[in-house]
């Protein structure tokens, strides 16, 4: 399990991400590209699995706003639009696959919940 996150939603029913200042990437592009998608997340989940069973060395996720690269020495998240300037967020394999896991485990658990009144939003 993942540390210091913070997931819920907001009065609209749009899942938000909140985390460490230095995740701040990652938060964006769980919210952005993952957004409520439990598809996208098991997607990304057997990219994982891909390269960490070293069934393949190299596997890429284009998403809205990111690019992720996923091989045997990390995830890299890059912004679609960034110029050359900014610096790309670099995770590790198993970090990743645990937030991605528990924001899994988030969004499935509202879809069995079923929604939310306007006094349960934050």
């Amino acid at each position: 399990m993942a540390r210091n996150h913070n997931f819920f939603f907001d009065k609209t029913g749009t899942p938000r991400a909140r985390g460490p200042a230095a995740e701040k990437p990652l938060m964006i592009f769980l919210e952005v590209d993952v957004q409520g998608s439990d598809h996208i997340c098991r997607d990304l989940m057997d990219d994982l699995t891909a390269i960490e069973d070293e069934s393949d060395d190299f596997r890429e996720f284009i998403g809205n706003a990111h690019r992720v690269k996923i091989t045997p020495d990390g995830v890299t998240i890059s912004a679609n639009d960034a110029d050359e300037s900014t610096a790309p967020y670099e995770v590790a394999l198993k970090h990743f696959r645990e937030v991605l896991e528990d924001w899994e485990a988030f969004i499935l658990d509202d879809q069995l919940d079923g929604p939310l009144t306007d006094s349960e939003y934050l």
